[in-house]
Formats: structure tokens, C-alpha cells, sequence
């Protein structure tokens, strides 16, 4: 018997119908010999054209959104062998592992606290800036564009100087915002994986950047041990392998205890790199997990999130730019963890300890105040920008960020810089101050267009001209 795998009830009804009539036992000639005959009677003509119209629709419409069922291995379009279960899961993530945090005063936050993390929202990149005490080290640092909400996250830590600065790969949603961050801050040392991604003339990218920047570098390898404070270190457990394939895989995975508590950061690493850390045997559960790659269904494989097993993770993204990250299928791999993804808040994800050294995951505030400073006038013969208070009293400007948007050139005014009502700053290479490193900041064939924010990353003013 012909089969019709996968139809509706009704395209199968009418394949039926026709092969009934085309091979019926008591017809005595061929069906198609008996249309031959017969369709000298239009009517009939008309019938069975009409038959055979309803045939081929009822087909189409039974068969084309049938489900398929398959033990094969699915391809993605990059040509890549991956098993059904690490596809992108259609599922919607469950309600009840989606709440807000109340957002309060940074100040009443830190207060008594020497150990914070500020997982930073920057968009779909990536950055986290750590806190032990006197010491504070980032582990990337976003994208170039997002460099105005890295430095408002440091603004909301307090931080005043960077210890160290890990760069888990090459992509520039994790190392662009360095250039911003080392025109800012004094950077004493970067660390970066030994295995990393080279140009076409064998030279790392990572190292490449760190070189045109002037900063001290170290490359690191699985069972590097990084002295962060006299109690903390950070243990590298990869990558233990280049994949030349995708520089996600070459990321610098660390590992770490504080007060009693464990944290595990991965960078965007996916199935290969998690499958070789398993096989190394190295010791993965954690308490607080930096979900890999944005929480994309390409990583945190179902093995990999039973190993960790966090109490805790968050996922740095912007799922209305990447719309597959914070997947709900990476939800389902950590099965027992509060999830907090960065988009949801204002500043960042913020932990801390209490009293008793428990996980508290926190909402700072965004303690933004109305302005009077206005970017009044942008000059790309001279490369300067001016600021005009336009208030009826001095404006500080300790901490606020000037961004261009064309050249990534981001300024950060130290802390007590003021400007009195009615008066001008301008910022350019010969004047007070300027952008260190770019000696550029307009572009003298495009628009231009220069963003003024607050210390907490709002958006006080922009010029385009």
C-alpha cells in the first residue's frame, strides 16, 4: 500500500480517494483509460480537474508543517555535527524563574561590604568587574561602544584604581572596551589565554591590541595559578587546546573561592571547550556561575550545567540584538539556579555576601540627577568638543563620561572637575583636557555625533553635526 507519511486527516482522506479510484479490483480497464474515454463530457472534464486541484492543495496543506522525527544528527548552516539535544529548544522560559530585583541605593548595598561583583550590563557583551577589598581586577571589558556603561560601573563600585585586567578571547565584545578602560585607568597587567586566535601573519589578536596600547601582558594556560589578594587566586582551567575553528572555544576559564564560596566565569565558551574541560577531570561545581556565551544553546551543555551544578548564574546580553541568547534550553541545563540576566538591570547584576557569607544578587540604583551641561559645539578642524553649562549654578562633572560615538574616544573627568554657570569647557588635544590616546576624536568626513552621560551611564547630552 502507498504511504503518505505525516498528513493531515484529511489530505490523507482525498490520496486515498484517488488511489481507490485509479486502482479499484472491479474496474476493468486502467483509470486513466477511462478519463480517456469519458471526457468528451464536460462536466466531467470539470469534475475531475477539480477533484485533482483539491487533491494537490490537501496534500500541501497536510504535509508541509508536519513534525519530522529524527535520531539523525542535526548540521547547523555552518556545517557543524551536533546532537538534537544541543539545538535550540522552542520552549518558552518558565515564569516563575523570572523576577525582579527591588533597585536601591548603591550606597546602602557596599555598605560594610569588601567583596563585590558587578556583573556589568553592557549590551550583548560581556564585562564583570570584581572587588576584594583594595583590589579590583575586571574580567573583560565590552564592546567599544558600550565603554560609557563599563565606566559607569566602576563609577558605581567606587573604584578608583584596576589592579588587573583578564581577557578571556578575542572577539570585540569582550576585549573592545580595553582602549576606553587604559585612556581611563593605569592598567598594571592584562592576562589573556595562551591559546588564542592570530591574524593572518601569526600574530595574536589579543596580544596585538595589548601591544599598540603599551600594556604589560601575560598569557596563561590550564593549571596557572593567578594570585588575585593574599586569600584569593584564580585558577585557569582553559583552554587546554587551540580551536582554530572558533576563537569562543580558546576562552580563558576561571575559577575561584571567596568566603567559602565558589565562582566559575567561562567567557563564551561552548560544547568543545566544556567537553575537554570535562574530560580533564578538572573540579567544576560552583556556587555562582558566568553563563558562557551570552547563554546562546551553542554552550552550557546538559553535562556541563550537572557538573557545575550553580546556585546562582547570570547571563550578560541584549536578547532584542541577540535574540537567541538567554535560551531558555541554558535555563534548563541549570535546573536548580537563580538566573539574573543583565539586560534586566539598569547598571548590572550586583553580588555580594551578608553576614553570614550567603549570596545576596542585588539591583543598584541608577541615582542619576537632571543636568544643565549640554554638548554646545563640535569642531572637526581643530578636533575639539565643547561643554556649556547652562544652568544658574556650577555643575560637577566628577565622573561623568564624553563619548564620540564615530571614534570610540571616551573621557572620563576626574573626580571634582566642576564648571561654573554659564562658562564653556573645551576638550581637545591642546586644551585642559582630552582624549588620551586619540588624538582624532571627530571624523572629518561623516557625521559626528559626541554623547555626554552622567557618573551612572545616563545620557545627559548628544550633539550630531
Amino acid at each position: 500500500m502507498v504511504e503518505f507519511p505525516h498528513c493531515s486527516h484529511a489530505g490523507y482522506f482525498l490520496a486515498m480517494h484517488y488511489l481507490v479510484l485509479r486502482l479499484h479490483p472491479q474496474l476493468e480497464f486502467p483509470y486513466n483509460q477511462v478519463m480517456k474515454q469519458r471526457f468528451y463530457k464536460p462536466w466531467i472534464r470539470l469534475l475531475s480537474c477539480t477533484l485533482l486541484l483539491l487533491l494537490c492543495f490537501a496534500l500541501l496543506a497536510g504535509c508541509s508543517d508536519a513534525p519530522v522525527e529524527s535520531n539523525e544528527e542535526v548540521l547547523t548552516d555552518q556545517g557543524t555535527a551536533v546532537s538534537p539535544a544541543m539545538t535550540a529548544s522552542t520552549e518558552t522560559i518558565p515564569p516563575d524563574r523570572v523576577s525582579d530585583i527591588e533597585a536601591k541605593s548603591i550606597d546602602t548595598l557596599l555598605s560594610g561590604q569588601a567583596f563585590a561583583i558587578l556583573f556589568v550590563n553592557v549590551g550583548k557583551a560581556d564585562a564583570a568587574i570584581l572587588r576584594f577589598g583594595e583590589t579590583t581586577v575586571l574580567i573583560d571589558t565590552g564592546s567599544a561602544e558600550s565603554a560609557p556603561q563599563l565606566l559607569a560601573g566602576l563609577n558605581t563600585l567606587g573604584v578608583t584604581k584596576i589592579d588587573a585586567v583578564f581577557i578571556t578571547h578575542s572577539h570585540s565584545d569582550h576585549l573592545g572596551g580595553l582602549t576606553a578602560l587604559s585612556a581611563n585607568y593605569d592598567i598594571p597587567m592584562v592576562y589573556s589565554p595562551f591559546y588564542s586566535e592570530a591574524d593572518k601573519n601569526g600574530v595574536g589578536k589579543i596580544v596585538k591590541r595589548l601591544e599598540k596600547l603599551h600594556l604589560p601582558h601575560k598569557e596563561l594556560q590550564a593549571g596557572d595559578v593567578v594570585p588575585v589578594t593574599g586569600d584569593v587566586s584564580f585558577t585557569v582551567l582553559g583552554p587546554l587546546s587551540l580551536n582554530e575553528a572558533d576563537d569562543n572555544d580558546n576562552s580563558l576559564v576561571l575559577r575561584f573561592s571567596c568566603s567559602g564560596k565558589t565562582f566559575l566565569f567561562t567567557g563564551d565558551m561552548q560544547f568543545a571547550e566544556e567537553q575537554a574541560i570535562i574530560d580533564s577531570d578538572a573540579t567544576l561545581k560552583s556556587d555562582v556561575l558566568k553563563v558562557g556565551n551570552h547563554g546562546n544553546p551553542d554552550a552550557t551543555g546538559d553535562d556541563f550545567g550537572t557538573l557545575v551544578a550553580p546556585d546562582f548564574a547570570v547571563i550578560s546580553t541584549d536578547t532584542t540584538v541577540d535574540t537567541d541568547s538567554a535560551n531558555p534550553r541554558v535555563y534548563a541545563a541549570l535546573p536548580n539556579a537563580t538566573i539574573k540576566v543583565t539586560q534586566d538591570f539598569s547598571i548590572g547584576v550586583l553580588l555580594t555576601l551578608d553576614e553570614s557569607d550567603a549570596i545576596l544578587l542585588q539591583n543598584p540604583a541608577n541615582e542619576s540627577v537632571a543636568s544643565a551641561l549640554v554638548v554646545q559645539a563640535l569642531d572637526v578642524p581643530s578636533q575639539t568638543i565643547t561643554l556649556t553649562n547652562s544652568g544658574i549654578a556650577p555643575a560637577d562633572l566628577s565622573g561623568m563620561i564624553l563619548f564620540s560615538v564615530q571614534s570610540d574616544a571616551t573621557l572620563r573627568f576626574p573626580e571634582g572637575t566642576q564648571l561654573g554657570a554659564g562658562e564653556s569647557l573645551v576638550i581637545g588635544a591642546s586644551e585642559d583636557f582630552s582624549f588620551k590616546g586619540e588624538d582624532k576624536p571627530l571624523n572629518k568626513k561623516k557625521t559626528n555625533t559626541v554623547l555626554l552621560f552622567d557618573r551612572f551611564g545616563t545620557l545627559v547630552s548628544q550633539l550630531e553635526q
